[in-house]
C-alpha cells in the first residue's frame, strides 16, 4: 500500500515517515507524550520527545513543498 502511495505522490514515503508525522501532529496539538508513545507503538517516550524537539509540522511542510518544486 505504501509503495503505491509513494509512486502516486512522488514523495519519500515509508512507515517511519507516517509514524513521525503522526507523532508530530499529536505533539503540536498538545497530546501527552506518554499517550503518543502508546499510539505509535514505542516502548519508551524518548523517541516521541525527540520528534517533538526536532521536527515541527512547519519544518515537515517546508521539506515536502521543496520536493514538489
Amino acid at each position: 500500500m505504501l509503495e503505491g502511495l509513494k509512486q502516486k505522490a512522488g514523495l519519500p514515503l515509508n512507515p517511519h515517515t507516517y509514524r513521525r508525522t503522526f507523532a508530530c501532529l499529536l505533539c503540536k496539538e498538545g497530546v501527552d507524550t506518554m499517550i503518543i508513545k502508546d499510539l505509535v507503538g514505542r516502548e519508551s517516550s524518548e523517541m516521541v520527545q525527540r520528534y517533538a524537539r526536532s521536527v515541527s509540522f512547519s519544518n515537515s511542510l517546508r521539506f515536502y513543498k521543496a520536493l514538489l518544486g
